[in-house]
């Protein structure tokens, strides 16, 4: 076979795969309901190719545990990984997407990565400048190595004492997420988005992420602590998050409200302001998961942050502010209800 021949041959085998990895893309993007940049649908493109060739032209290995996630392959490996967590991945990308669209730049700090996954496609789809990743198993650098060498290195260097990583576009550490967060903080190195996809509570890194955020930065926080939102463990709600939860039937929006409230606290003792940009909940877990803009400057006013009330005898709910807690009562016709400590019939939630 001559060598043209087998040139052409190979030009058309790309095509083949480009043109079926660009159809799957777009497949996946629509059901979500979005669109994506032509650059980042092309750059998701060109790394399936590229796994692909090597796989022998297939979209899974499965002897490699090769997967692939709106259009990204990546190993899985022995490390954690729930695909059942693809919704708040999708909506990480499209926020870390907008903020780059929005502000010409974005510095991602992934404190709990897993695989690697998070971090690979906040790279390919909101085409991040820079990605730190992070994970205290050591065990699974081969793994992550293996996804993140899809991105190419334009410089092999980095300079920690200088606070200089060139133009890397990824680095890896394998350290706690807290002090990892830290140490970026203490080198005055802050990022436009930091993703803590923790397990149980969240509330033992936010002080640290606050810390390590860019002003106007998004913070991702994660708690599946469904126990304590569903007023079970109101004593451990209360030290973790500083709310005293109570059994409603709405325990999914209160675990919410649970996790903001208590990023709202943690972020006025350091002169900062968050609103939230999203929440979600999944079933699985369960999951509870919030997208937070930090701004410098504590809230003026706290008409956000106060008590829900849940009346048991006639399903009213309603919120009360801190100024107005001596008006607490349900308008129940039943029954004139009191708040009290050892009342079974008004719960209130702070």
């Amino acid at each position: 076979m001559s060598i043209d021949l087998m040139k052409a041959l190979h030009e058309n085998q790309i095509r083949t795969l480009t043109e079926r990895v660009r159809l799957s893309l777009n497949e996946d993007v629509k059901k979500l309901g979005f669109s994506m940049p032509n650059m980042i649908v092309n750059a998701a493109v060109s790394n399936n190719i590229n796994i692909m060739i090597r796989n022998g032209g297939r979209d899974e290995d499965d002897s490699m545990n090769m997967k692939k996630e709106r259009g990204v392959g990546f190993v899985v490996g022995d490390s954690f990984f729930r695909e059942e967590s693809r919704t708040g991945r999708d909506l990480g990308v499209l926020a870390a997407a907008l903020h780059k669209k929005r502000f010409g730049k974005l510095r991602v700090l992934d404190a709990m990565c897993g695989c690697g996954v998070r971090a690979l496609r906040y790279l390919v789809e909101a085409n991040a400048d820079f990605v730190w990743v992070n994970d205290a198993n050591e065990h699974t650098r081969p793994t992550i190595l293996s996804n993140l060498s899809q991105i190419r290195q334009q410089e092999d260097y980095e300079d920690h004492e200088n606070n200089n990583m060139g133009r890397r576009k990824w680095v890896i550490s394998h350290c706690d997420a807290n002090r990892v967060m830290v140490e970026r903080y203490l080198q005055s190195d802050y990022y436009d988005l930091i993703d803590v996809d923790s397990f149980g509570s969240d509330s033992f890194f936010m002080g640290s992420a606050l810390s390590a955020i860019q002003y106007g930065g998004l913070l991702y926080l994660t708690s599946t602590d469904g126990v304590s939102s569903g007023g079970h463990r109101p004593h451990t709600a209360l030290a973790s998050y500083g709310a005293f939860i109570r059994p409603m039937p709405y325990a999914n929006e209160i675990g919410l409200r649970m996790l903001i409230g208590g990023a709202v606290r943690e972020a006025a003792t350091r002169d900062m302001d968050v609103w939230p940009v999203f929440s979600y909940f999944a079933r699985h877990g369960p999951v509870f998961r919030v997208m937070l803009r930090v701004r410098r400057g504590k809230p003026k006013e706290n008409k956000h942050y106060g008590f829900i009330s849940y009346c048991s005898l006639c399903g009213d709910s309603r919120a009360f502010s801190w100024d107005e807690m001596r008006e607490i009562c349900c308008p129940c016709p039943k029954q004139k209800v009191k708040i009290s400590p050892k009342s079974n019939s008004f719960q209130i939630s702070i």
